[in-house]
């Protein structure tokens, strides 16, 4: 079941609890469609750990530690 988090003039965040969900919507004029993005847990992880790094550039922040950028996906073998 969908729970509305967030809704503002354009950006609409949901969430699906049980099935572990995020759908953003960028709302646009009348005119254009709405952009619509669904997220898994993971990838939302992924997606914070990005914003705070850039939060982090913004404000000048010096780490202890360089994040690694991951250029290609990992695969997971879940069946060993």
């Amino acid at each position: 079941m969908w729970k509305q988090m967030l809704l503002t003039e354009q950006l609409e965040i949901q969430m699906d609890e049980s099935n572990h969900l995020l759908e953003v919507k960028l709302i646009r004029t009348e005119q254009e469609e709405t952009a619509t993005v669904r997220l898994k847990h993971a990838e939302l992880i992924q997606i914070l750990h990005t914003l705070l790094e850039i939060n982090r550039s913004f404000r000048g922040d010096i780490s202890y530690f360089h994040s690694v950028q991951v250029q290609v996906k990992p695969k997971l073998d879940l069946l060993r």
